[in-house]
């Protein structure tokens, strides 16, 4: 009886296969999967948060390169309504002013004296007004616009209102925004980096089952990371 049972168990018990024992050999290859897995989610980490960064940093740029826009425009128009609405008007006014002066006085030869007595009084009076009408406008007395056909040169006195706030006229968003697209370029190049970065991770997770080609799979795994360290570098350092 103790024969045959120990018979019976023994030829019930199933046979352990070879190939198992050499699995659980290998098994030891997991944990360079595990370490290059766990390498390419910190470098992935850190190159997806400096992209992030250098993004926020050129929309920012962008931010300031339109408010800095809006504020140069605003001085600008703030100087041509001065100009058109404030100078124009009082400029004709003293022209006008200037003309009746010197059309009185060349009407008063040839004529009575009482005449000539309200001519000079009248040319006086336009004289008078023309020199009180710059004098409140601050506008200059002399022929600094006047044009030799008589008119005003606004775009020489547009010039010298604008440089009295200097800082303003020398805003330049266009700078800001060359930042802005730089800045954006190089966060685009950091994204770019994460592609091999993660060939490099779906390389190590197929390395786990497949414990024939799990040593090229780790070294191509490698190889994908180091790519994308280094167009991470180049990235930050020529971007």
């Amino acid at each position: 009886m103790p024969g045959e049972l120990f018979e019976r168990l023994t030829t019930e018990m199933p046979a352990v296969d070879v190939s198992e024992m050499e699995v659980a050999s290998h098994d030891r290859g997991y944990g360079g999967v595990a370490v290059l897995l766990a390498i390419a989610a910190v470098v992935a980490a850190i190159i997806g948060a400096r992209a992030s960064m250098v993004s926020s940093d050129a929309n920012d740029s962008w931010q300031s390169a339109l408010r800095t826009e809006v504020k140069r425009s605003a001085a600008a128009m703030n100087d041509v309504q001065t100009l058109y609405q404030s100078d124009l008007p009082t400029a004709i006014e003293v022209l006008k002013a200037q003309i009746l002066t010197s059309e009185l006085q060349a009407a008063e030869p040839g004529q009575s004296p009482a005449v000539q007595q309200a001519l000079e009084v009248e040319a006086s009076v336009q004289s008078q007004l023309a020199v009180a009408l710059s004098s409140g406008a601050e506008l200059p007395s002399d022929s600094t616009y006047a044009l030799p056909s008589g008119g005003y040169d606004l775009g020489k006195r547009l010039a010298d209102i604008r440089s009295r706030n200097a800082n303003l006229v020398a805003l330049d968003p266009n700078s800001l925004q060359a930042t802005g697209d730089g800045l954006a370029q190089k966060a685009l190049l950091l994204t770019l980096a994460l592609i091999p970065t993660s060939l490099c991770a779906l390389l190590g997770v197929l390395a786990q089952p497949l414990r024939r080609h799990r040593r090229a799979l780790l070294g191509s795994g490698v190889v994908a990371l180091a790519v994308g360290v280094v167009m991470a570098i180049g990235a930050e350092v020529l971007a």
